[in-house]
């Protein structure tokens, strides 16, 4: 099973989450398995929340010789209205959409979550990991998949997230990944 896990490094001073966070895609057979190898991963202070993706497998891998920069779209919507909507993506079409980009040689990954009610939330305090079920915070609008790019710039990157189905019902965040 693959799982998505988002890290919010620990508060500042000033007691407000910092701006940026970093994304992990890994592997485990089960979620406790996910939850052990996320409690390794994180530092005193940290949060994470663990997405598990909707199709182990069925993510689309286009890695490429040349680095550009790598893009990270965050698809958000509200999963009430997802697919009632009139402008609703069907699934073909977001499929249809998603290997277009990856014959376009930009994609590297791009996966659906599971319902918001099926993500964990991990923190590290006073060295124990503290576990809850749910989202990270509770919004409006839940986080419904991602894309991660690799695209010559800001602008491409945001061309392509515009093409994004989803995006008619909910909105893609973009997010320069770090390099480390």
């Amino acid at each position: 099973m693959k799982y998505l896990c988002s890290v919010y490094p620990r508060v500042s001073a000033t007691g407000l989450p910092p701006a940026a966070g970093v994304s992990l895609l890994f592997g485990a057979r089960d979620l406790n398995r996910a939850l052990q190898r996320l409690g390794h991963l994180l530092g005193e202070g940290d949060s994470a929340v663990l997405w598990r993706l909707a199709q182990a497998g069925a993510g689309f891998t286009n890695c490429r010789e040349e680095s550009a920069m790598k893009y990270l779209c965050l698809v958000y919507s509200d999963e009430e209205k997802l697919y009632s909507l009139p402008e609703s993506p069907e699934d073909a079409e977001c499929r249809a959409y998603a290997e277009s980009v990856a014959e376009s040689g930009r994609m590297i990954a791009a996966e659906a979550l599971e319902p918001v009610s099926s993500a964990t939330t991990v923190r590290m305090r006073a060295g124990k990991v503290m576990i809850t079920d749910g989202p990270f915070a509770e919004t409006k609008e839940q986080l419904a998949g991602f894309y991660l790019l690799d695209a010559q710039n800001l602008d491409e990157a945001l061309d392509i997230a515009a093409g994004i189905p989803a995006a008619r019902v909910g909105c893609v965040e973009v997010r320069p990944v770090r390099e480390l």
